[in-house]
């Protein structure tokens, strides 16, 4: 019964009473405020870890288990623990079904947490990579129900027109286009154990921040 673990002893955010048990989970899961993110291209798809691994993108488990607490910065995406067991598939569910029948309980944030782990959780194989990382704690003892769970789920799932999720995804799949990153992420998996390949990578490294701050430079009067 993790998800709903210590949901009694946290502060609500907004300082409101929750006056059902499922609401008071809801809001347990979803402590603190979203993380900013700079407005520019949305997506409502994000491609599958392992896709994200081979285009250069690094997972990282969040500070918080809050699924507010989902971000990607400087390449790495950031998602929080979860731990999965016997119990959780019917309990994320019966969240998704609060909050499709009370309006007020904000902006279908389990619902858009749900939807975005069957994007990036579509094998074992993804299902490894996650929980390799921490951000999934398999209780279930099989990678391939991990993944079956969220796609289970995801049949009931939509991602909301205003989930900042669609900023988020914007983010990495323009990150996973830039075609430099592919291609220091290959050379990493290929060549690492290669000292020769590491300088190749560092003077990649610097001749691509070289050519960003270049122009910048050269606009000054």
């Amino acid at each position: 019964m993790n998800i709903f673990k210590k949901a009694h002893k946290r502060r609500l955010c907004d300082g409101s009473l929750a006056l059902h048990p499922i609401d008071v989970c809801h809001r347990s899961l979803l402590y603190g405020l979203p993380r900013e993110m700079v407005k520019g291209r949305e997506d409502e798809f994000i491609r599958s870890a392992t896709e994200l691994d081979q285009a250069g993108i690094r997972f990282a488990r969040s500070s918080t288990r809050s699924l507010h607490d989902i971000g990607f910065l400087d390449g790495a995406l950031h998602v929080p623990e979860l731990t999965v067991d016997d119990y959780t598939e019917h309990k994320l569910f019966s969240l998704m079904a609060f909050e499709r029948l009370h309006a007020g309980a904000g902006a279908n944030e389990v619902t858009a947490y749900v939807f975005f782990m069957d994007n990036i959780i579509k094998s074992a194989a993804d299902a490894q990579l996650v929980c390799s990382k921490r951000i999934i704690s398999n209780g279930l003892g099989s990678d391939k129900e991990v993944a079956r769970m969220f796609n289970r789920l995801a049949n009931e799932a939509e991602l909301d027109k205003y989930s900042p999720l669609r900023t988020l995804h914007g983010q990495v799949n323009t990150y996973c286009e830039k075609r430099r990153n592919q291609w220091r992420a290959s050379l990493i998996r290929n060549h690492a154990a290669n000292p020769w390949a590491a300088v190749l990578l560092l003077a990649l490294t610097v001749l691509q921040t070289v050519y960003t701050v270049l122009p910048y430079y050269q606009q000054q009067p």
